[in-house]
């Protein structure tokens, strides 16, 4: 079966089998919970969600909601959602260790800061500091 071991409280990115269904914005998102099919169940329709999601899942996948275990993430921008692990291709999950990038950009105006911290911040980096100077 799986060998996904994620830490409560990671953070991770990985890619989903169905992206079409699930999505793709799984990056950096930190898990909240593992939990069994029954605690998953009483948040989202397992069952349903099983049947769009079975057909693109892996050869060998076992055709039963309740035979794997759910995890639940918070994504970035704070949204929440629970996913099956059989959903998550465990080839692409890596674990997000926290570092901070120092990064000094020459030639340019004092507001030029605001188009770089918006940049940013479109791009999902929300602790951010900006010095001019």
């Amino acid at each position: 079966m799986l060998s996904i071991n994620f830490a409560l409280r990671g953070t991770y990115s990985f890619d989903a089998h169905a992206a079409a269904l699930l999505g793709t914005n799984f990056k950096n998102v930190t898990i909240l919970a593992i939990m069994d099919a029954d605690t998953a169940s009483r948040e989202i329709d397992i069952v349903a969600l099983h049947k769009q999601i079975f057909p693109l899942l892996p050869a060998g996948t076992p055709n039963d909601p309740r035979s794997y275990d759910y995890v639940k993430i918070q994504t970035t921008a704070g949204h929440t959602t629970i996913l099956g692990m059989a959903w998550i291709n465990e080839t692409t999950v890596t674990q997000i260790t926290s570092t901070k990038i120092t990064a000094v950009i020459g030639n340019v105006s004092a507001t030029d800061a605001i188009r770089v911290k918006n940049a940013l911040l479109q791009n999902g980096f929300k602790d951010i500091a900006i010095t001019v100077g």
